[in-house]
């Protein structure tokens, strides 16, 4: 089933704790610190799946979470890393933070990858801080929390050729005659609820991709009928191929209603070249159909900025095929003018950092305490296990060598003062 638009939850792994522990072996009474170092979480990875074309998996799997790392062991035993989890997802989709509504990334090639969500560093062991002052280190870190972010997906499908205009005008029956995509075809508005992708083949030497889209009718950026749904999908393509019935009564005011709703909704597009075909020509007789292309030649001439390439208008019929050969030779041959994105794979680490503001280290004074913002000392308090003495000695003496405790003292700090950061808090000692 198609869909093209979620939001779900991730949670990249948490980072394993370091292990607090002494060796005491048959003669090696005092074999000192071998507390292991915790296993680092996994991330989470989104990635273009080949043959994926709809995000409907995620429709019923909103929450994804990568494997936590292991605590670290005695005799210095590192804890097992925890595994990626990697999102496949179809060529095209954008990923969005829901809340702030940034761009994380846009996999619009084969091969793309995005790290999304870093998993949580593991913590070190006591075996880790043995040191010429410090022989026997009695506190390990605590491992740092995966992130977590809440996202929408969607989907843009990437074609060549985007086939848009008026409910029933033809546009499926047109993708069902030049390739072998099976789209419902019936006599009645909104026949097509969703996109269907054809590839052409035997024009150029790769062919190309077509998207029939659903049928927009006036107001459709707002909402009516289904256009608000698929109008994004023709983003991607190259070249628009724009269809009006022959049986219309005013082929100049559908024309125009369909670029108003596509101008409404991201005036570039409209940069995009079209083409302007008449199409179901065999419902209508010679006369009336010498009449229509005088009609289109009039829209190509009032709309020279929008119309790069065309020099006439193309009449077809999908149901007999008559004018369908030469209007796929005039796409195939455009198309080979306009640069094609070359597939290669990229890599995008996101971290939860890239939405938070940057700020330097800053000590302000709130009623009795002293408050501590500082993006380099945070990683530090993270992974400190306040309920041990030795690991809040250990953060004491950072936030000495950082400035921190002179900050604080020159604001009036005294001997008991709470100095807090992030939710934790450490007395000042002077």
């Amino acid at each position: 089933m198609f869909c093209d638009k979620v939001e779900i939850k991730i949670k990249a792994g948490n980072g394993g704790h370091g292990h607090l522990s002494f060796l005491h072996e048959k003669y090696r009474e005092f074999g000192g610190p071998d507390g292991g170092d915790g296993g680092d979480g996994g991330n989470v990875t989104f990635r273009v799946h080949p043959s994926w074309n709809t995000l409907y998996y995620y429709k019923t799997n909103r929450s994804l979470k990568a494997e936590s790392g292991e605590e670290g062991l005695g005799r210095r035993k590192h804890g097992k890393n925890g595994k990626d989890l990697i999102v496949d997802v179809p060529v095209g989709t954008s990923i969005f933070d829901s809340i702030s509504g940034k761009l994380i990334a846009d996999l619009d090639e084969i091969g793309a990858e995005a790290v999304v969500a870093k998993g949580g560093e593991g913590g070190y062991g006591n075996a880790h801080f043995t040191s010429s002052t410090r022989q026997t280190p009695r506190f390990a870190e605590l491992g740092t929390k995966g992130e977590e972010l809440e996202l929408r997906l969607e989907l843009k499908l990437v074609a060549d050729v985007a086939l848009v205009g008026l409910p029933n005008i033809g546009k499926s029956t047109l993708l069902s005659v030049i390739s072998a995509a099976k789209p419902k075809i019936a006599n009645y508005e909104f026949t097509t609820v969703s996109p269907n992708l054809g590839v052409v083949e035997g024009f150029g030497e790769e062919g190309f991709v077509v998207a029939d889209l659903p049928g927009l009718i006036a107001g459709a950026a707002q909402g009516k009928g289904l256009g608000d749904e698929f109008l994004r999908h023709i983003e991607r393509t190259r070249v628009i191929a724009h269809l009006l019935d022959a049986t219309s009564e005013d082929i100049v005011a559908d024309f125009e209603t369909i670029n108003a709703e596509i101008a409404e909704f991201n005036p570039e597009i409209l940069k995009k070249p079209q083409v302007l075909v008449i199409s179901r020509i065999d419902l209508v007789n010679g006369e009336k159909l010498v009449g229509l292309k005088q009609q289109a030649e009039q829209i190509l001439s009032a709309h020279k900025n929008i119309f790069k390439f065309d020099k006439k208008p193309f009449a077809i019929s999908g149901a007999t095929q008559v004018g369908v050969r030469e209007l796929l030779l005039e796409i195939s041959s455009e198309l080979a003018r306009i640069p094609k994105k070359l597939p290669g794979a990229k890599k995008k680490v996101y971290t939860i950092e890239d939405v938070k503001e940057k700020v330097e280290m800053r000590v302000k004074k709130e009623g009795d305490d002293y408050i501590v913002t500082s993006s380099r000392l945070e990683p530090f308090v993270l992974k400190t296990d306040f309920n041990n003495p030795y690991a809040v000695a250990r953060i004491y003496d950072i936030m000495t060598k950082m400035g921190i405790i002179k900050k604080a003292e020159k604001l009036g700090a005294h001997f008991g003062d709470k100095i807090r950061i992030l939710d934790k808090s450490v007395e000042f000692k002077g």
